[in-house]
């Protein structure tokens, strides 16, 4: 992976710069920087490029005017919520970021949560996903639409079930198939929709109306 730049917008305390030192020794392909609220704002007025922007929502920066100027410089950005209800996280999810983070998480979790944005893929935190499909399950009440040649029959059916709260052993029970079974059509489903969990399976399934709750 080559050079790259990450900036933490959080204030300062002893855990951001913790997690900023841990981090980089195991993301040393990497530049990590952290920044407060007022270093942000002067930032902001010099041509400073990240590939990406993680913003902590208890800064006082305004984060939704953030959002739009670096979206604009195709800057991948994540916020970082300490709250899993509230009328900005929803608006926030509602712009489609390239990750939603949830305070309390391990260094591992934000190691693979980094590295699976610069990969492209958006991380959503699990505990802030129920947040989003209530969100979406508002406008998403019509009849389900599959598109054709993603999943096969049977992993549809999986993924109903998933979308709908069961583990794999409900799952095996309810089709009649082995959890063995189970186990590789769900690895199949993540892989084909480009996703690296089961709540971002959901979430990508109610958000395009293939599944409705």
């Amino acid at each position: 992976m080559a050079m790259g730049k990450i900036s933490i917008i959080k204030e300062k305390d002893l855990v951001r710069d913790v997690v900023l030192e841990k981090l980089q020794e195991m993301l040393p392909e990497h530049i990590l920087t952290a920044y407060n609220s007022d270093e942000f704002r002067l930032l902001r007025h010099d041509e400073h490029e990240a590939d990406l922007m993680i913003i902590d929502m208890n800064t006082s920066i305004n984060i939704i005017d953030a959002v739009h100027t670096y979206t604009e410089r195709n800057v991948k950005i994540a916020v970082w919520s300490s709250e899993l209800e509230s009328d900005r996280l929803t608006e926030l999810f509602r712009l489609g970021l390239h990750g939603y983070f949830y305070n309390g998480m391990e260094i591992s979790e934000l190691l693979f949560a980094i590295k699976t944005m610069l990969n492209g893929t958006q991380y959503i935190h699990p505990k802030l996903g129920a947040v989003l499909l209530n969100d979406y399950i508002k406008v998403t009440n019509r009849k389900p639409t599959r598109p054709s040649g993603i999943l096969t029959e049977q992993e549809w059916n999986v993924l109903e079930h998933i979308v709908k709260g069961h583990n794999n052993g409900s799952i095996a029970s309810s089709l009649f198939i082995s959890a063995n079974t189970v186990n590789n059509h769900v690895s199949s489903i993540l892989k084909k929709l480009h996703v690296s969990d089961r709540t971002n399976a959901v979430i990508l399934a109610v958000k395009n109306n293939w599944v409705t709750l």
